[in-house]
């Protein structure tokens, strides 16, 4: 009896499945990491769906020739790449510049580009993300400002980083 049902519900899941994935983002390690950052509840298909239409219009408003790469280099444009750690040295809060891995530079570059999406007046969120994009690429974007501002109070405490000059192993 559980043979008959499995057999059967497993035609109707692959009839399904195959619905689903009419949207396709590139197996690409960035494009994966924007997927999740976006997924909420579980639900990874939708997030795709959202990141597939997004780069849909981008292609189709801006005529871009290929939105992936043109993603690719925006989230790398707006990544960070240090972050400020606040440490206390005697009675006395100091903020310590620490370099990040790509991942964590990723992550904070895709977050910053959310936030500064979800202020923008269009309508839908492909509309919204795709002209965040758009933006971090000519240079208008808030993400760029906030890396600024970051880099320059980075540069501003670089006499608290622990950077060890002597790298010569014996």
């Amino acid at each position: 009896m559980w043979q008959s049902l499995r057999k059967g519900t497993s035609a109707l899941f692959r009839s399904y499945s195959t619905a689903v994935n009419e949207t396709r983002v590139p197996n690409d390690p960035l494009v994966t990491q924007l997927v999740n950052t976006i997924m909420r509840d579980g639900k990874k298909a939708r997030a795709q769906r959202l990141v597939s239409d997004s780069m849909l219009w981008l292609q189709k408003k801006h005529s871009v020739e290929e939105p992936y790469t043109m993603l690719n280099e925006a989230i790398e444009s707006a990544s960070p790449m240090l972050k400020l750690t606040t440490t206390k040295k005697g009675s006395k809060a100091i903020h310590v510049p620490t370099p990040l891995r790509l991942r964590q530079r990723r992550r904070r570059a895709i977050i910053w580009m959310l936030d500064s999406a979800a202020k923008r007046p269009e309508k839908t969120f492909e509309q919204r993300f795709a002209s965040e994009v758009f933006d971090v690429i000519q240079g208008t974007s808030p993400a760029l400002q906030k890396k600024a501002q970051i880099h320059k109070q980075a540069l501003a405490n670089r006499a608290n980083a622990q950077v060890s000059y002597n790298t010569q192993s014996r």
